[in-house]
């Protein structure tokens, strides 16, 4: 069997790159809670006695802490199984850390929910900076370098995403851009023919040939993290794809030949200067991509609303709309308290093995952004100190 040492040293590289849903270190929490209850036919060395049943002991906990009827995870089985993969938490790895759990009162448990909520907390002092900020002084860059902290990087191209939509569309909402949709008079006698399916594709008909309405711009959703599909789209023809990288020749390729549409509009990190050539160079792409957007241009978009000619109609309706949808893609977990002192794990006693890097784990991740949080008396809530980018 494993040591003590490389189960846990599994089950920290886990937490490290878990999303902020933590979907991952939760459902090996649960498995290891479901044991130490004595949970009838759960055996950790067998695999098959958890593997299927974790997923429901998942879900249940974050549609708790998410105040959701369903919060579980959309991936596919095969990648949610994934976490009792040989690279991830084996069957023996995770019978170490179940034999370390029953031992001292669920320890385990109580280390995986303590850093739980300290991802929680980072995540919701970042949103209240937002919510409070002032349109003078705020500098998205200040946004994407928190998201950078240990506690939450994994979510930084979610947070690109949302900072990206929240302009766009910000932009079209106060221009009143429109959108109108219809057929030449030459085309009514085809209309007619087709008038069930026009009315379904097109929502025009015999008696209808024309109809307006407000622009917008759309997000697709929440999709796993190596998906290439697309992100946004808008109902007057861009598909906009985000990503929080480096755009080089091999992904540009990648997004294109995914991305159906003719209107491609891609956002990304910085621009290889190879990578315009390709574009240029690919009599296609030419026609398909409409623009590549760089971090540093969206910065300067966002200092445009902010603080420029227009400032007063924008700057406010921008740092709300931010505020807004950052809060939708990160539903805080309001729950998880009352969740941890209703497991009483803050009774639970700890070894200095996982109690040092609790609180580690709170500072390293806090500090280095100027996020600083402290402990209340029963170590059970952490308290927003200095909310100062």
């Amino acid at each position: 069997m494993p040591s003590l040492e490389e189960a846990k040293n599994r089950l920290d590289h886990i937490i490290n790159i878990a999303r902020v849903q933590w979907y991952k270190p939760i459902q090996i929490a649960e498995v290891l809670h479901k044991s130490r209850l004595g949970t009838p036919n759960l055996d950790t060395d067998l695999l098959e006695t958890y593997r299927i049943q974790s997923r429901r002991w998942r879900d249940e906990i974050c549609s708790l802490f998410l105040q959701r009827q369903k919060a579980g995870s959309t991936s596919s089985s095969r990648y949610q199984d994934n976490v009792w993969e040989a690279n991830a938490m084996t069957p023996e790895l995770l019978t170490s850390l179940d034999q370390e759990n029953k031992k001292n009162g669920g320890v385990v448990e109580k280390y995986i929910y303590l850093k739980f909520q300290a991802t929680q907390e980072a995540v919701a002092g970042i949103i209240t900076i937002v919510n409070s900020a002032d349109p003078r002084t705020f500098d998205v860059s200040s946004l994407f370098q928190a998201f950078q902290s240990q506690a939450v990087k994994r979510s930084i191209d979610k947070v690109y995403e949302v900072v990206v939509y929240s302009l766009m569309e910000t932009i079209v909402i106060t221009l009143d851009a429109q959108v109108t949709v219809s057929v030449p008079e030459n085309k009514v006698a085809m209309l007619a023919e087709f008038s069930d399916l026009s009315r379904v594709l097109l929502g025009l008909s015999n008696g209808r040939r024309e109809y307006t309405v407000p622009a917008h711009v759309y997000r697709v959703g929440i999709t796993n993290a190596a998906d290439r599909g697309l992100d946004m789209w808008a109902n007057f023809g861009p598909a906009i794809q985000v990503k929080h990288m480096s755009l080089n020749p091999k992904l540009a390729r990648d997004i294109v030949d995914q991305v159906e549409s003719d209107n491609i509009i891609i956002v990304c990190t910085v621009l290889e200067k190879e990578t315009i050539e390709t574009v240029l160079k690919q009599i296609s792409w030419i026609h398909r991509v409409r623009d590549i957007v760089t971090q540093e241009k969206l910065v300067e978009w966002y200092t445009l609303c902010l603080r420029g000619k227009h400032s007063a109609l924008l700057a406010q309706k921008l740092l709300d709309k931010l505020s807004s949808e950052l809060k939708k893609e990160f539903s805080q977990a309001a729950g998880v308290v009352d969740f941890i002192k209703e497991r009483r794990y803050m009774e639970t006693s700890s070894s200095a093995l996982w109690k040092v890097d609790i609180l580690q784990n709170i500072q390293e991740s806090q500090e280095t952004h100027g996020l600083v949080y402290s402990l209340d008396t029963d170590n059970s809530h952490i308290i927003h100190e200095n909310p100062d980018f």
